[in-house]
């Protein structure tokens, strides 16, 4: 006698349609992802990962984060870091900023007088004289001249 072959069990079918697209040729990024359709397809999960990757990019483009992390859990932190954890980096950011005090210098309020060579001050004169006067003057002489040029401005 011949060997029965054992009855595979049946699933139900399910209602399926078609949808045909197109790649360009010579085009890298379609060429990419035709590559990856093909690398699916060998693992019989095309389909599969089409139907994830699209409701992903919908909700992302819909501002949804928790797809993403329900797909990738392991980038939760890096979008929504957890209280500790970010105190933890913001220490070790310090740490390595700090700057080590070996000879601090005193804080002085006020102003700090700058080491620069005293220059030629131009004087300021009204414009009805035809003579204009220049000369090495100090810095109350600028201010004077400055101020008799305003009065001469304002008459």
């Amino acid at each position: 006698m011949a060997a029965k072959k054992k009855a595979l069990a049946h699933r139900k079918p399910v209602p399926r349609h078609t949808r045909k697209y197109q790649f360009r040729n010579n085009h890298p990024q379609d060429q990419h992802v035709e590559d990856i359709l093909d690398f699916w397809k060998q693992g019989r999960r095309e389909i599969t990962n089409l139907r994830k990757a699209i409701e992903l990019y919908y909700a992302l483009e819909q501002g949804e984060l928790t797809a993403l992390f329900d797909q990738f859990p392991q980038y939760k932190d890096q979008f929504a870091p957890n209280g500790l954890n970010l105190i933890e980096q913001f220490q070790a950011m310090l740490q390595q900023v700090r700057l080590p005090a070996a000879d601090p210098q005193p804080v002085s309020a006020g102003p700090r007088a700058l080491n620069a060579p005293a220059l030629a001050m131009p004087v300021f004169e009204d414009d009805d004289q035809d003579t204009i006067i220049l000369h090495k003057s100090t810095s109350t002489d600028a201010a004077s001249n400055f101020i008799n040029a305003m009065k001469g401005l304002l008459q």
